[in-house]
C-alpha cells in the first residue's frame, strides 16, 4: 500500500500545474513534461539572481539527470536546453543590471573550471562559452536553429556538459554583476 500511495502522490504532483514535478520514472519508463523542466530551470536561475548565496544543485534543485538525459537523447532537445538557459540568463540580467555590463561577453581568459570544479572537457567548455557569448552580444534571443551546426556532431554527454556549463556560467556572471554593481 505505501508504494501505491507514493505512486498516486507522484501522479497527482505531476498533473498539478503548480507543482514543480517534471517527471514520473518507474526505473524502466519515464513520463516527462519538458515544459516543466524548462520552467524549473528558469525558477532556479531566478532564485540564484535573488540570492547569489543560494546553494543550487542541478540534480536536486533544477532537473534530475534522467529528465535532462531524456530531453537530450529521446526528444533531441539539447539545443532547446542551451537556448533556454542563455535567453533566460539575458532576460534576468537585463532586468536588473546595466546593459553595458550585461552585454559584455565572457573574456577570452575566462575558464569556468577554475571557479567551479566541474567535470568539463575543453570542447564542452569552449562550446558553452561560445554560446553564452553569442547570446550575450546578440540583440535578440537565440533559437535552436542558431545552434544546429554546433550541436549536430555532439553526443549526449557533451550536450549535458554544455547545459551544466551554461547554467554555471550564468551563475558566475550574476555573481560578478552583483559584485561590480553592488546590487543585492
Amino acid at each position: 500500500m505505501p508504494q501505491e500511495h507514493n505512486e498516486f502522490a507522484a501522479a497527482i504532483e505531476f498533473i498539478n500545474r503548480d507543482h514543480p514535478r517534471a517527471s514520473i520514472n518507474d526505473g524502466e519508463k519515464i513520463l516527462l513534461n519538458p515544459a516543466q523542466v524548462l520552467d524549473n530551470i528558469s525558477h532556479a536561475m531566478e532564485r540564484l539572481d535573488l540570492d547569489i548565496n543560494t546553494p543550487i544543485s542541478i540534480e536536486e534543485d533544477v532537473a534530475a539527470l534522467t529528465e535532462l538525459h531524456t530531453m537530450v537523447l529521446n526528444l533531441m532537445m539539447g539545443p532547446t536546453l542551451a537556448v533556454h538557459v542563455v535567453n533566460t540568463a539575458l532576460r534576468i540580467m537585463s532586468a536588473r543590471y546595466p546593459a553595458e555590463l550585461v552585454t559584455n561577453p565572457l573574456p577570452a581568459e575566462y575558464d569556468l573550471r577554475k571557479i567551479i570544479p566541474l567535470p568539463l572537457d575543453d570542447h564542452a567548455h569552449d562550446l558553452a562559452k561560445k554560446i553564452f557569448n553569442q547570446r550575450t552580444t546578440a540583440a535578440t534571443d537565440l533559437v535552436e536553429d542558431d545552434l544546429y551546426d554546433l550541436y549536430e556532431p555532439l553526443d549526449v554527454p557533451t550536450q549535458l556538459q554544455v547545459f551544466n556549463a551554461l547554467f554555471y556560467m550564468y551563475g558566475t556572471k550574476i555573481g560578478a554583476l552583483k559584485h561590480r554593481t553592488g546590487i543585492a
